[in-house]
C-alpha cells in the first residue's frame, strides 16, 4: 500500500500588523499647515517604531515612519518658532498701541 509521506513539522507563523508609515508620513508633512497633524504623527511614529522594534508590526516601513517622525519633529520647531515671532511682535505691538494711543 501506498502511504502518504509524512507531513513536515509545523512551524509557527507570526503575524504581524501591517505599518502605517504613509500616514505617518503624510501626517508629518500635514504638520507644515496644520500643528496637531505634526503631534499625531509624533504619536503614531513613536509606537510603531516601538512595536517594529518588538517584532510585532512589519518592519518594511521603518524608514518612511522615520521619515515621517522627522518631518513632524521639523514642523513642531517650525511652529514654536512662528508662534514665538507672533508673540514677540505682537506684545511689541500692543504696548506700542497702548503708549501712543492715549493720544488720538
Amino acid at each position: 500500500m501506498n502511504t502518504p509521506p509524512p507531513l513536515p513539522p509545523e512551524v509557527p507563523v507570526r503575524i504581524v500588523r501591517p505599518h502605517r508609515a504613509h500616514v505617518i508620513l503624510i501626517l508629518g508633512g500635514l504638520g507644515f499647515v496644520f500643528a496637531p497633524f505634526g503631534f499625531f504623527a509624533l504619536l503614531l511614529g513613536k509606537r510603531d517604531l516601538r512595536d517594529m522594534a518588538a517584532g510585532t508590526m512589519d518592519r518594511s516601513g521603518e524608514a518612511l515612519t522615520k521619515t515621517g517622525r522627522m518631518l513632524a519633529v521639523i514642523a513642531s520647531i517650525v511652529w514654536t518658532i512662528k508662534w514665538i515671532i507672533v508673540l514677540f511682535f505682537g506684545l511689541i505691538i500692543y504696548f506700542n498701541w497702548a503708549y501712543f494711543s492715549k493720544w488720538f
